[in-house]
């Protein structure tokens, strides 16, 4: 994943390079708060474990579910240009009812206007992992893609209203008839859904 982000930042820095960069609002420290209402619409799964009894099981399925939870997310970033901003965020969310977790992701974020100074719409993608709030370890892996609007409160105070699709892999706990599966008992246990998310972020 550390990888994958790498490459997509590469990809980014030319674009970046060729914005502006002559302004106050250039190369700025930027740090601030998000809040987001994620409400998960789809899932799917694919286990295969060995049973209490020694059965060997395999079951996989995916379809329209509904899993809403809220995450909040602090960030540390900098406008490295007029137009563009590169932050890292690190919070608290869920991906599952039972998967709580603590996002960690870099996030790339455009913003569309000759003003700088004024409101303006922006784009952003953001990608990252986590770190699981459970007694068994697992990975996790999120990207976001989304849009929003920016409303400049004051000189350096800025209210931004987003929304976003995302997509979430990891691996859940397997329970059956009611007895977890020990992890040594697992071969596989991927899970993945997909999001539409909803927030608000205060950046100063």
């Amino acid at each position: 994943m550390k990888r994958f982000a790498a490459y997509i930042l590469i990809i980014l820095l030319p674009v970046m390079s060729s914005a502006e960069e002559k302004t106050s609002y250039a190369k700025r420290l930027t740090y601030g708060a998000e809040w987001g209402y994620v409400c998960t619409f789809f899932r799917g799964y694919h286990n295969n474990y060995f049973s209490p009894d020694g059965w060997r099981v395999d079951e996989k399925d995916s379809g329209l579910s509904h899993f809403s939870n809220a995450e909040l997310n602090l960030h540390l970033g900098c406008d490295v240009s007029d137009n563009w901003n590169i932050s890292g965020y690190l919070g608290l969310t869920a991906i599952q009812d039972t998967d709580y977790c603590i996002p960690v992701s870099l996030r790339a974020t455009r913003y569309f206007h000759e003003n700088q100074k004024g409101d303006r719409w922006l784009t952003f993608i953001d990608l990252g992992s986590g770190i699981s709030i459970k007694k068994h370890p697992q990975e996790i892996l999120t990207g976001k893609i989304g849009t929003g609007y920016r409303i400049k409160l004051s000189e350096h105070t800025k209210l931004d209203f987003i929304a976003a699709l995302r997509l979430n892999y990891t691996h859940s706990d397997i329970i059956f008839e009611n007895t977890e599966i020990n992890y040594d008992r697992i071969n596989r246990n991927n899970t993945y859904g997909c999001a539409i998310s909803l927030g608000v972020s205060l950046s100063f």
